[in-house]
């Protein structure tokens, strides 16, 4: 091993990885990390660990049904010279995308114990834990930030264009907005819990490609998460999505307005009932695909390999559907939504089904849209 780590020639060939500074995570705030400007990055990845102790006299506690790392970051951005947005999602859809790449659920972990668990490192498959007053929850969830677009949706050929190339950029920041610890618990429950001695930490881990030449010009893979709410059923809503290049694809998380109790976590839940119809229309008339919810799970489940079986009548593929747009995983084959190709917009055209669908409290759509952009 010392002769591979003193050699520069097998440096550049091989894949690299560095793990940056840990973030100590803080609720209710903006955490970034600085990230190095001398490499080429294939993916991030991301891992969120540590433990909290929760005190409550009164109440029933239950975690809302989502991973913890998506209840406390509202939001994950990359910004490249302070300007180029390259990411803006969540947490909860980069794990579903991820199920997309790979069939299988990301690493979701946690605990509840008189003691942490050994490590910060949790054996149980789950979201937060709550445990009997004055218990320690230990959470460790993993996530991966994609810049090289992930297989098996994009052809072999295609997936070395889209790295993220930092070298001779003056600045490129991660940053995860957070929110308040009481977000964990599931909508509508008002257990009034205090959460203290925290200790949570953010990894990160560079995975990189140091051959690649600082001239080496790849397309930018963006990711842009936006939310819309809804009050009522309706026929044929529409979105305009915030693509100006290539759209790749579509995801879509739709969640309920279920109100919830002050003891579940029954509130808002993820629910593959609440969009019905969906038509991908150009300049409000073209459609370029036309088709429905369910259909878009089932195709993603046979295309993808996704294995996210059912049990007690839920599934962790519930309320997530991916809309893709490239044939045969061809980037070439990526919607045109240039202007200067006579395109105006591209909506998403949907309906919403009625009863027993809850509009109690609005129901909650994202969509992130999977752009490919020329270097500007």
């Amino acid at each position: 091993m010392a002769d591979i780590v003193q050699n520069p020639a097998l440096l550049s060939i091989s894949e690299g990885r560095r793990k940056l500074q840990s973030l100590a995570f803080a609720q209710s705030s903006q955490m970034t990390l600085q990230i190095p400007c001398d490499t080429v990055v294939k993916r991030m990845e991301i891992r969120f660990s540590g433990n909290v102790t929760t005190t409550y006299a009164s109440g029933t506690p239950v975690a809302d049904a989502l991973s913890t790392f998506d209840n406390l970051v509202s939001n994950t951005r990359l910004v490249v010279d302070g300007a180029t947005t390259v990411k803006s999602t969540r947490p909860y859809m980069l794990r579903q995308n991820q199920l997309l790449m790979s069939g299988v659920l990301a690493e979701r972990k946690a605990s509840a114990g008189a003691a942490a668990a050994s490590f910060n490192n949790p054996t149980a498959d789950a979201g937060f834990t709550y445990g009997t007053t004055t218990q320690i929850t230990t959470v460790a969830e993993s996530f991966v930030l994609f810049f090289q677009m992930p297989s098996p949706w994009v052809a072999p050929e295609d997936r070395e264009s889209t790295y993220l190339n930092l070298k001779g950029r003056s600045t490129c920041e991660l940053t995860f907005n957070s929110r308040a610890y009481s977000s964990l618990l599931g909508f509508g429950n008002t257990a009034p819990v205090v959460y203290s001695a925290d200790d949570f930490r953010i990894d990160v881990t560079l995975v990189e490609d140091r051959s690649m030449p600082r001239e080496k010009v790849f397309l930018d893979y963006i990711q842009t998460n936006q939310q819309v709410t809804h009050s009522a059923a309706a026929s044929e809503m529409r979105f305009r999505l915030p693509v100006s290049q290539w759209l790749a694809g579509l995801s879509i998380l739709t969640r309920d307005g279920a109100a919830g109790s002050a003891t579940t976590a029954s509130g808002k839940l993820l629910n593959s009932n609440v969009m019905s119809n969906v038509q991908l229309a150009v300049n409000g008339t073209n459609v370029i695909q036309q088709t429905t919810f369910q259909a878009i799970q089932a195709q993603n489940r046979q295309q993808f390999g996704v294995v996210a079986p059912f049990g007690s009548n839920v599934s962790l593929f519930d309320g997530f559907a991916f809309l893709n747009l490239l044939q045969n995983g061809k980037l070439a084959s990526a919607l045109d939504c240039r202007k200067s190709q006579g395109v105006d917009n591209v909506e998403v055209v949907y309906d919403l089904n009625g009863s027993p669908i809850s509009y109690t409290n609005p129901i909650s759509i994202d969509f992130e849209t999977h752009e490919i952009r020329q270097r500007t």
